[in-house]
């Protein structure tokens, strides 16, 4: 009897520890990854896989869901029988470009990055960056020009300002998006694309899936999901694997204090011919997601970029530009250029505690 007794309670809890399984899609039905959840005070519950499955909810019977491309949402999972959340898009657009014989390609963005752990936000870092393309010269630069951050703590803070050089180039534009980088590395072998029925393409190599494509063709952009890091992770473990039987000897494997995976997505406006210039990024999201060992902790990096401005400019003009922005901001002016660009705001439990770490900022 004492057998059965267990047996029921195991099987209970396995039901529980099933029932916290949530897959998160988009309102066609496919799966969304690297969608950061978080519980009611703003602490980290985990993030979706490429199958956009959270593995675990730990417990939470109310979540948030933050993603760049989708609209922030909260759920009562107790009313998810179907362990389903479908995220609405989020329907951010650019501004319309007027083209003008000058000599500057201009387009400003945004960026927002909140760090988050087991306790909740820790960190949180927003600013605004020049792009440039030069017509004559072909040359692209690129530049963040105003910053403002909120912390939690020196040692947090020491923590992750370790990124915080790394969360600027993030926010960028990139002069070879990761489109661009699929195709190449396809052409070269090294990646495999796979057409599905609903259009949608996935990106893998030997090891693993490592991303998908859209096209949504009626809307004229593209939405590109790649893990990069990963990508490049499995490059080396090839060439050393290589190397290791070429040689007969181990290589040696660098160890870290911490694990972490990689979800990268970006979304572009194409013309007809599915091409993009830098003025085309609409936004773009870069997920780490890890554990430090030594603390025992998870954390998660989210950051958002969108592009606020694009014109066609000449030097003087961005002169003046550059001076512009070279304010540093506070958490006000934040808000009040979210509201300005109609930028898609953070989860209402994530903006409640941005808030919070910027008067703790003014208080200390």
């Amino acid at each position: 009897m004492k057998k059965i007794y267990v047996l029921a309670l195991l099987l209970v809890m396995a039901t529980g520890a099933l029932a916290q399984r949530i897959q998160v899609v988009d309102v066609d039905g496919l799966p969304i990854a690297a969608v950061c959840v978080t519980n009611e005070k703003g602490a980290l519950v985990g993030s979706t896989d490429n199958d956009g499955w959270l593995r675990d909810a730990k417990g939470n019977s109310h979540l948030y869901f933050s993603h760049v491309a989708f609209k922030a949402m909260d759920v009562n999972i107790d009313t998810i029988p179907s362990g389903t959340v479908v995220m609405q898009d989020a329907n951010f657009q650019l501004t319309e470009l007027e083209v003008k014989p000058k000599e500057l390609l201009y387009a400003q963005t945004y960026y927002r990055c909140v760090y988050v752990c087991d306790e909740g936000p820790i960190y949180f870092r927003a600013g605004v960056v020049d792009n440039t393309y030069e017509f004559a010269k072909q040359k692209f630069s690129s530049k963040t020009r105003s910053v403002a951050r909120g912390k939690n703590g020196l040692y947090r803070f020491i923590i992750s300002t370790l990124v915080g050089r790394y969360i600027d180039k993030w926010a960028r534009v990139d002069t070879i998006n990761n489109y661009k980088r699929i195709l190449r590395a396809a052409d070269e072998g090294k990646l495999f694309l796979t057409h599905e029925a609903t259009g949608r393409t996935v990106v893998s190599d030997t090891i693993s899936v490592l991303g998908t494509i859209d096209v949504d063709e009626q809307a004229g952009r593209r939405t590109t999901n790649f893990d990069v890091w990963t990508y490049d992770d499995h490059v080396e473990a090839t060439k050393a694997a290589a190397k290791e039987a070429k040689t007969g000897k181990k290589q040696k494997q660098k160890k870290e204090d911490y694990t972490a995976s990689h979800g990268y997505c970006e979304i572009y406006n194409i013309d007809e011919n599915g091409q993009s210039r830098i003025d085309d990024l609409v936004m773009k999201q870069i997920l780490v997601s890890g554990h430090f060992e030594q603390m025992d902790q998870d954390f998660v990096i989210l950051l958002e970029t969108f592009t606020i401005e694009r014109d066609y400019i000449d030097k003087k003009e961005f002169k003046q530009v550059r001076k512009e922005n070279e304010v540093e901001m506070d958490i006000n002016e934040l808000r009040r250029l979210e509201q300005n660009y109609h930028i898609p705001p953070l989860a209402p439990n994530l903006k409640a505690a941005v808030d919070q770490l910027f008067k703790k900022e003014l208080e200390g």
